[in-house]
């Protein structure tokens, strides 16, 4: 996930470089984390769907091919990745968790921003009507 993506997908450029710094900075070691927590589940009988699963819509995120993204109107989903991230956080070690968290910051104040956007435009098609 770069700058001009987050931009080309709605985000404001002041915080697309903000989101995009904090998303470079975690997203290779959650990846590994996901991966190795994956393999060690398998070889240990376990179920790793839902990490592989993870694994993948974070890559979706990062490539912003992620449904959420693309879906009418397109655009970056702050409340997608939030969501993702906050559940990667069960399965990732201490030394990752501080970065990952600063991110989830990053993204909650941004779905703030989207959500009072949404409703601020809701009210004024509501005012246009009636």
């Amino acid at each position: 996930m770069n700058v001009a993506q987050l931009i080309d997908n709605g985000v404001a450029a002041d915080e697309a470089g903000v989101i995009a710094a904090h998303w470079s900075q975690t997203y290779d070691g959650i990846r590994e984390e996901l991966t190795q927590r994956a393999k060690t589940a398998k070889a240990l009988g376990g179920d790793p769907a839902r990490l592989m699963e993870l694994r993948r819509e974070l890559g979706q995120l990062d490539r912003c091919t992620h449904r959420a993204c693309t879906q009418s109107p397109p655009g970056f989903s702050a409340h997608a990745a939030l969501r993702l991230i906050q559940e990667t956080l069960r399965y990732l070690p201490l030394d990752l968790q501080g970065d990952v968290h600063r991110l989830a910051a990053v993204l909650a104040d941004w779905a703030r921003i989207e959500q009072d956007r949404v409703q601020r435009a809701r009210a004024a098609r509501e005012a246009r009507r009636g």
